[in-house]
């Protein structure tokens, strides 16, 4: 099984998925100031049995918003 999370300005999104790609099980949380939080509380929704986990992918809408609008720091 894998968790996908997609974390945007309002609400993050988590997804399981099976070894065949069905989706098994989605849950959506507030997004939090600290991204954490909210990304803690999606996956914990989604109730998935962590030994079956083999992958989690995340995406976030503030690093692509970021990365349109030249926000990133380079160094």
């Amino acid at each position: 099984m894998r968790i996908g999370i997609d974390v945007g300005g309002t609400n993050t999104d988590a997804a399981l998925l099976g070894d065949d790609d069905r989706v098994l099980a989605a849950a959506k949380s507030p997004t939090t100031a600290d991204i954490t939080s909210g990304v803690i509380a999606a996956v914990r929704a989604l109730d998935a049995p962590v030994e079956s986990v083999t992958a989690v992918m995340i995406g976030t809408t503030h690093f692509l918003n970021a990365l349109i609008e030249g926000c990133l720091l380079y160094t």
